[in-house]
């Protein structure tokens, strides 16, 4: 009888201890993340290691990628403005007009202030929400600014690109002015004097990082770095940290617009494992969602706006400001201790647009509350099913310029336009950065991010690895996450590829997971399918909002009105 009783008082206990743990589990799952976005300008895909490329080191980015999850079919709209909109809306920019070109300086146009933006939903979840760096969605009037739009802070600038020094936006050799915020207040000063901006934003990221570790509060933080993209036109429009040792640090790169911009990737680099470290400094990491991210693809050269930076998407085909894989199919790697499988590569689709969906489920948000959006959430993909839930991703259609391409599973439909001023990104373009030093896998192991990341990782549960495990692990995720040679043999093969384009005088068809540099348009052969994906794009150009008329540039812009700053110009002012 007793042995009975202490049988039935055993399994109760189990069935207790179960549902506690049950419970604790449960309650660890839903807790709120702090959130990191990461993002480069004009990072061009074959400008990091992890995708194949030796001659540019990397070692954070990769390790961000290798500890986490490196997101292959990640896709971007082909210009900054569009792309961030898309981001923080969780819609298609053609859903409010945003599908052209980017806003240029003193131009009166901005994101429509009713569409609700990721920063405004994660504060009514309690969160702190920050703004490091670029915001280039509008700021003629003050309500378009980002502290009117849901950050409780923003350091950085208002336009696309500012100088590394000094933080002067020049719009032409007539308009030029200084575009440095905190908040509404100038802040020239705190970047002047020879300061490197990556140093800067780094800086100020560490800041905001501490101070959220401070107040106990869970924090967004998104840091929209100015590199790598170029600064303003002219004979300094690549700069770096230091051009003495940079000359000397990557002297095996012939060209030298190439080594300049490889210094600036590296402080982007570096950037990204101090953001790291003060993370787990403050015992944060171990709560956190990070996310690297490109904008677009790299403007190797830009004979249009005279912003070229010499970035490479090869073997891909397009430039920034192309609807085609190089100017759309961004870097992208995501790393948190809730992902399902670390040292993953991931092929499933997924589009700019679900990042706001999917951060805002990891917060404890209801997809349902977000209303009619573009984005997919695919946080339970990337934390437990691993499985693909977006089979369809429109690139955009530029009703103007005549572009416009849609993915469906893993065909894409594509349609160009020769007339267009953006025929000239259509092109192949980029270093096939096969010459330089050997891979360090050892290095980015040993990275500050390679280091911090693996032992959140380790202690979590999710498997200790030792040196040569993670080399090997790391190799096999290097392997899958390329795209080189022997993915393209005749578009790396032929001398002269870019004869090949056929998609002016009608549609072409390209398999993307056979034939990712869009090398074979394959219409004819799968008619079927063209007229399907056709028929999508149909379906948005009814749904489309067209763009309004670009506007001028306001001479009332001129920063000479407002004692050198760039201002918004269309709000009450008093002349200093």
């Amino acid at each position: 009888m007793d042995f009975s009783v202490r049988c039935i008082a055993g399994i109760l206990l189990l069935i207790v201890n179960f549902q506690l743990t049950g419970y604790a589990l449960q309650r660890e799952t839903k807790k709120q993340p702090h959130i990191i976005l990461i993002i480069a300008d004009d990072l061009g895909w074959n400008d990091v290691g992890f995708h194949g490329s030796i001659q540019i080191p990397t070692p954070n980015i990769d390790a961000l990628a290798y500890n986490g999850v490196i997101l292959n079919r990640h896709y971007v709209q082909p210009t900054c403005t569009p792309s961030r909109a898309a981001l923080l809306t969780g819609k298609y920019p053609i859903r409010y007009g945003f599908q052209g070109t980017p806003i240029a300086a003193g131009q009166a146009s901005a994101l429509p202030i009713n569409e609700k933006i990721l920063p405004q939903y994660l504060k009514e979840l309690g969160y702190s929400t920050h703004l490091v760096g670029k915001w280039h969605l509008g700021y003629y009037q003050k309500r378009f600014t980002p502290t009117q739009r849901g950050f409780d802070s923003h350091f950085g600038y208002w336009n696309g690109y500012i100088s590394y020094r000094n933080s002067i936006h020049a719009k032409n050799t007539t308009m030029s002015g200084i575009d440095a915020r905190r908040g509404f207040e100038r802040a020239g000063n705190e970047m002047d004097r020879d300061r490197y901006a990556t140093d800067v934003f780094t800086g100020e990221a560490c800041k905001i990082i501490e101070s959220s570790k401070r107040e106990n509060k869970k924090m967004f933080l998104m840091v929209s770095h100015l590199a790598v993209h170029s600064g303003n036109s002219g004979p300094n429009h690549l700069e770096v940290s230091n051009k003495t040792y940079n000359d000397e640090a990557f002297g095996y790169i012939e060209n030298e617009n190439r080594r300049l911009y490889a210094g600036m990737l590296t402080s982007l680099d570096d950037s990204v494992g101090k953001i790291i470290e003060s993370l787990d400094k403050n015992e944060m990491l171990k709560d956190s969602i990070v996310v690297f991210m490109s904008d677009n693809g790299a403007p190797t050269d830009d004979p249009l706006w005279g912003h070229e930076n010499f970035g490479s998407n090869w073997p891909l085909r397009g430039k920034k400001g192309s609807v085609l894989e190089g100017g759309v199919r961004g870097v992208a790697a995501i790393w948190s201790p809730w992902l399902k499988e670390k040292n993953n590569v991931s092929e499933n689709l997924f589009h700019i647009t679900d990042w706001l969906p999917t951060l805002y489920t990891a917060a404890n948000g209801n997809f349902e509350d977000l209303g009619n959006i573009d984005g997919v959430d695919q946080w339970k993909s990337l934390t437990d099913t691993s499985e693909q839930v977006r089979s369809k991703v429109l690139i955009n259609i530029d009703e103007t310029r005549g572009e416009e391409a849609l993915i469906f599973n893993q065909w894409k439909v594509v349609k160009s336009n020769r007339t267009s001023n953006l025929v000239i990104n259509l092109k192949y373009s980029g270093d096939p950065g096969n010459v330089g030093p050997e891979y360090n896998m050892s290095g980015v192991i040993a990275s500050t991010a390679g280091l911090h990341l693996s032992n959140i990782n380790c202690l979590i549960g999710d498997g200790c690895m030792n040196t040569s495990t993670a080399r090997d692990v790391f190799y096999v995720a290097r392997s899958r996450a390329k795209v080189d040679g022997q993915t393209c043999p005749e578009r790396v093969s032929d001398t002269d590829p870019d004869q090949r384009y056929e998609c002016f005088d009608g549609y072409c068809l390209f398999d993307t997971l056979q034939d990712p540099c869009e090398y074979r348009n394959v219409a004819k052969q799968n008619l079927q399918t063209l007229v399907h994906t056709i028929g999508m794009l149909e379906q948005f150009k009814n749904e489309m909002i067209m763009q309004a008329p670009k506007p001028i540039t306001d001479p009332d812009a001129d920063p000479r009105r407002f004692t050198g700053y760039w201002e918004p110009w269309l709000e009450p002012f008093v002349k200093a």
